[in-house]
């Protein structure tokens, strides 16, 4: 990790060193007092919920060496050794990220923004490098203004190349993570309508998105979706050098057949300087498909070998809830894809139900779709009519919002229609409503908790709860 001097700290974050040395130095940071490690760093966050100043003993008891504080403690209120005090951390955090990442020795810094697939895709990317390279990435989905400078901070000294996620809610949060990372490369994997309720409208994503774009160098290189309309004009801010990925014949790396299924994952076939290559992933979905072949542009764009990445690439496991398959007793098939949800989401895993072979019934648990601002409505009932077109068996809809697709899907003829309030009641009453050889989708938004599905059907159908 980069060794931080506190008086190097101090010049950066405009902060000022209260208590402690200046030379003394901390390699390790964290913003929960649990999982500091002795020699570090605690930064203390006012947050509205919680305040970390009131961790500052419990920093001191787990051994940290210093402490990044808005405010003093008392004399005699315990606290770790060194003090820096700024005016306001999460900022100051921001810039000590600024500077690890300065002294950082990784030769390529890789960041992935995008309106779905962000973190799958920086998985499949950190996996493709890492079959030639030390790589450093951000870790789960920890991507924000908090998660992007503890990334930075936590980059081994060994790194040769960085893979940083990065998402955001609103206008100018990527051009403030990109300022901090400055990455050499800069992947935006989609737009859609995620988060709009902050927005006005999906161009407004896209401006947002393509921020990445605009803060590259002239010596980056921009990794751009040429099936996608907006990431197509958003990649015009970047002056740069472009390696393009999608089903254009004049892409770089060009997409020509997805074998879309969850089981026993999906496979793709593209071309890349010239040869015809095939890819089989342990993941399931069109999506997983398209995120990986976005991965791999982004691999050539970094100057790797492609066919070294997908050794590694192919070995990447989805995750629990975020596509994670799983076969339960009497020969069910548990999709978990509780993680978050938006329509163009919905869409493409509703279309993989559909293809994927089942013995009994496909049922899709579908909980609310959050942050679509206006237009939410429709697109809840859009999923509605899309569970009718695919001809699915069963929709199971959990929340509010859901009820409009469930109204919709009963007119449009979904054989069974199923609507409950909340994660909680649907929990109790889905594992006596599946029958063997189902196939069960569940796909909702974060805040709506369908991971209490998911453990209710593995715990009623032998699964791992």
């Amino acid at each position: 990790m980069p060794m931080l001097r506190l008086d190097d700290m101090a010049r950066a974050t405009g902060g000022t060193l209260v208590r402690g040395d200046g030379s003394t130095a901390v390699g390790s940071f964290a913003i929960d007092s649990r999982r500091l490690e002795p020699g570090g760093m605690f930064v203390a966050l006012r947050g509205s919920r919680t305040d970390g100043h009131t961790f500052l003993g419990e920093a001191a008891e787990h051994g940290a060496a210093a402490a990044l504080v808005q405010y003093v403690p008392g004399p005699d209120e315990p606290a770790p050794p060194a003090l820096l005090r700024v005016p306001e951390a999460v900022k100051a955090l921001g810039r000590a990220g600024a500077l690890a990442r300065n002294q950082c020795r990784a030769t390529k810094f890789l960041a992935v923004t995008g309106s779905s697939g962000k973190t799958t895709t920086k998985e499949f990317i950190a996996a493709g490098l890492a079959e030639g390279h030390r790589v450093h990435r951000t870790s789960g989905n920890f991507n924000n203004h908090l998660g992007v400078p503890l990334t930075l901070l936590a980059c081994p000294d060994d790194a040769e190349m960085a893979v940083i996620e990065m998402g955001m809610s609103a206008p100018l949060e990527i051009a403030a993570l990109a300022e901090m990372a400055r990455p050499d490369v800069g992947l935006v994997t989609n737009v859609s309508a995620a988060h709009l309720e902050n927005f006005r409208s999906i161009d407004d994503i896209a401006a947002a998105k393509g921020e990445l774009f605009a803060m590259l160098g002239d010596d980056g290189v921009s990794v751009v979706n040429l099936d996608d309309d907006q990431v197509r004009v958003q990649a015009q801010r970047h002056k740069g050098k472009q390696v393009t990925f999608g089903s254009a014949s004049h892409a770089d790396v060009r997409l020509e057949e997805i074998e879309d299924r969850f089981l026993p994952g999906a496979a793709l076939t593209f071309r890349h300087d010239g040869k015809r290559q095939r890819l089989e992933l342990a993941i399931g979905g069109a999506h997983a498909a398209r995120n990986a072949l976005a991965a791999l542009a982004t691999v050539v764009a970094a100057g790797a070998d492609v066919e070294q990445a997908m050794q590694g690439m192919a070995k990447v496991e989805a995750s629990a809830g975020r596509g994670k398959t799983q076969k339960l007793d009497q020969g069910m098939l548990l999709i978990d894809d509780s993680y978050n949800s938006n329509p163009a989401a919905m869409a493409s895993v509703i279309g993989t139900l559909a293809s994927t072979p089942v013995e009994g019934r496909r049922i899709l648990v579908m909980g609310d779709m959050l942050e679509l601002g206006p237009e939410s409505p429709a697109m809840h009932r859009e999923v509605g009519k899309a569970a009718a077109q695919a001809g699915l068996d069963v929709l199971f809809a959990v929340g509010k919002l859901s009820l409009l697709a469930a109204e919709t899907a009963r007119r449009a003829g979904v054989p069974q229609v199923h609507h409950q309030p909340d994660a909680r009641d649907a929990a109790s009453d889905l594992p006596e409503c599946v029958r063997p050889g189902d196939a069960i989708l569940v796909k909702g938004s974060r805040s709506m908790k369908l991971e209490m599905v998911v453990k209710a059907l593995q715990r009623a159908y032998g699964g791992a709860a």
